[in-house]
């Protein structure tokens, strides 16, 4: 039986067997309605994600010390299972139906010889070049008037831009791969600016390059919330305290250094507190200006057009309508494209 990726499972009906090698990014261990213990699983490769269930009659085994993935292989211990985050394993599994949506069963895990299938083999990482994103992110300093321009050279240098460029953005839910931060800032970077621009020729009083600005500072807390190892892992200051707070703690202490000019600093930071949103979305004071309300804005669309794109990418032609997304309380719809004329 081949091996099977992501988007391959994705598109198989219930009832199909499948063997596959994954990366574990999550997991859970739980009791059923008959005191059972079962485990909750999320797995990535390359092309993609998924959720799988594994019941209590699941087989654990451990192929570390094999070379090949067909020997004979030892049994897991159970007090082992829950340290296998970040690993690769292989699976065999089976695709069921449960309340209409498409369910992956795994009734046997391999923990594989982590020398021969390192985990960054099989993980994702941002389809855009790196090179590109970098020449965009000059780009857009370049725009910005020099006292803003100095500012973020001065705070994407050294152990910062390494991490800002390498980190993913989220550990789930939008952009949680390598580069990922990146990618995604620039894509609100983009998106705000031209917001801006379109804001301003409407005669709003808007200042495009603290939009700009704002937007390419907007997750500097990311940087202490998460980490990527073989995996993209949240720190425990970023599960307690949150990246919106490490941003404005991060953003005051540059801005200390540098010197800002107290107004603007005033300004940037209100956007770094307010970007998203609402009170309730972890930010604890709302947009009050053009250029809070504009990267709060783009932050958002960006989040939501990267769940509908990852939530339709897979669906077959007949059923254009994506499985229900908890993240964004809705089910997305993979219209057919208009013809441009």
């Amino acid at each position: 039986m081949a091996l099977l990726n992501v988007q391959e499972l994705k598109k198989l009906p219930s009832g199909m067997s499948f063997k596959s090698i994954f990366v574990i990014t999550a997991l859970f261990q739980k009791t059923d309605k008959n005191g059972k213990p079962y485990y909750e699983m999320s797995i990535s490769d390359s092309t993609g994600s998924i959720d799988a269930k594994i019941w209590s009659d699941a087989a654990w085994f451990d192929r570390t010390e094999a070379d090949d993935i067909e020997e004979p292989a030892k049994d897991l211990p159970d007090e082992a299972i829950l340290g296998l985050i970040g690993s690769t394993v292989g699976v065999d599994g089976k695709t069921a139906e449960y309340r209409k949506q498409l369910q992956f069963n795994f009734n046997k895990i391999t923990l594989l010889n982590q020398d021969k299938y390192p985990a960054a083999q099989f993980l994702p990482r941002s389809p855009i070049p790196i090179d590109e994103m970098v020449a965009r992110y000059e780009s857009l300093i370049a725009s910005c008037r020099p006292q803003i321009a100095d500012f973020l050279k001065f705070v994407y240098q050294g152990e910062t831009w390494t991490k800002f460029r390498d980190w993913p953005a989220a550990v789930s839910h939008h952009h949680a791969y390598a580069n990922g931060l990146i990618e995604h800032t620039l894509a609100v970077a983009d998106c705000a600016k031209s917001m801006a621009e379109s804001m301003k020729r409407s005669g709003y009083n808007v200042d495009v390059a603290v939009v700009i600005a704002g937007a390419l500072l907007h997750d500097l807390g990311k940087l202490d919330s998460y980490k990527m190892t073989s995996i993209p892992e949240m720190t425990t200051e970023g599960a307690v305290i949150d990246h919106v707070a490490q941003g404005y703690l991060r953003f005051m202490q540059y801005a200390d250094e540098h010197n800002l000019e107290e107004k603007l600093k005033l300004h940037l930071a209100h956007i770094l507190l307010s970007h998203h949103g609402q009170r309730e979305f972890g930010s604890p004071v709302v947009p009050a200006t053009p250029e809070a309300l504009i990267v709060s804005s783009a932050d958002e669309l960006d989040f939501r057009m990267f769940c509908w794109s990852s939530s339709v990418k897979d669906l077959p032609e007949d059923k254009p309508i994506s499985q229900w997304h908890n993240a964004t309380n809705r089910r997305f719809w993979n219209r057919e494209d208009s013809e441009e004329e």
